[in-house]
């Protein structure tokens, strides 16, 4: 990917709010970036890696999943296109991944030096806003991850309040599929799959196609949930 491609794509991502394609240009000469590819189902870092660089998802999805001492698998979160890795790790006292970032296809990730980022948030006032906005919004993500799963008690529930987070225009589509959100619930496929044709049968999903469905808010809204 050239520098001027990479510029553009970064003007939509959180980091670089505000600026312009020149601008991040300038910015991205003066880091000495990289660009690294990984394939699907590649372990991009494993628990405890150390975090030495800004990373961004520049094309593809992975996620973080951490094993259990069962050997049961749980999903942390799903990272798409554009979106920040770890951001809230890179600065304190613990600056290693929590969990295993694992390729869900192949993908691309772009690494900034954290020395020489540090030193162009300190030299441009919108740089360290976007970068506070960053961490403060993964941070509200994860403390509303954990309401989700204290106040959320059944699987209906879960999936209900799922539906109502991430519905587009009336469609909902389960990402990136029903086997990873099920470990996402800590709830087996069976269970979740059996949950979900409940619901169609309710007439509150009708399937349009493989994980893609139309919603009815209105049956929705007597649930109260």
């Amino acid at each position: 990917m050239k520098i001027d491609e990479l510029s553009q794509f970064l003007t939509q991502v959180s980091l670089f709010k505000g600026l312009n394609a020149l601008e991040i240009s300038e910015y991205l000469s003066k880091t000495g970036f990289k660009i690294k590819n990984y394939k699907k189902n590649e372990t991009v870092f494993f628990r405890g890696d150390f975090l030495k660089n800004v990373i961004i998802v520049i094309k593809g999805t992975a996620h973080g999943e951490m094993q259990k001492f069962n050997g049961d698998i749980t999903v942390i979160n799903r990272m798409k296109s554009g979106e920040v890795v770890a951001s809230a790790f890179l600065f304190g006292k613990s600056n290693v991944f929590p969990v295993d970032l694992i390729a869900l296809e192949n993908s691309k990730f772009l690494f900034l030096n954290k020395e020489k980022y540090l030193n162009l948030i300190q030299s441009d006032k919108r740089l360290l806003l976007n970068f506070i906005n960053e961490i403060s919004n993964k941070s509200q993500h994860l403390s509303k991850r954990i309401w989700f799963n204290f106040t959320n008690k059944t699987i209906e529930e879960k999936i209900l309040s799922y539906i109502k987070e991430n519905t587009t225009n009336g469609i909902i589509k389960f990402l990136p599929n029903i086997s990873a959100l099920a470990k996402q619930f800590e709830v087996t496929r069976p269970a979740l799959s059996r949950e979900i044709s409940n619901l169609c049968k309710e007439k509150i999903l009708t399937k349009i196609e493989n994980n893609l469905y139309s919603v009815d808010f209105q049956q929705i809204s007597q649930r109260n949930v």
